[in-house]
């Protein structure tokens, strides 16, 4: 994504226990990095969201820090 674009509002929106069967983790520790910030999400109420496009970026920007 181009630095002052926003992201499409329509992009994959998934729940807490389909983040954690996407990363093989526990969905505590999904719920957790979301709200320490350490992984893009959203609440509506408690709930716990997470759009695709930012997650994918995420992971972008970690696998070039990489290299």
């Amino acid at each position: 994504m181009k630095q002052n674009e926003q992201p499409s509002v329509h992009s994959e929106i998934r729940t807490v226990s389909e983040m954690a069967a996407y990363f093989g983790r526990n969905p505590e520790t999904i719920k957790r990095q979301a709200h320490n910030g350490k992984l893009p999400g959203f609440k509506l109420g408690k709930t716990w969201f997470f759009r695709m496009c930012d997650i994918d970026n995420m992971i972008n920007a970690a696998v070039g820090a990489a290299h």
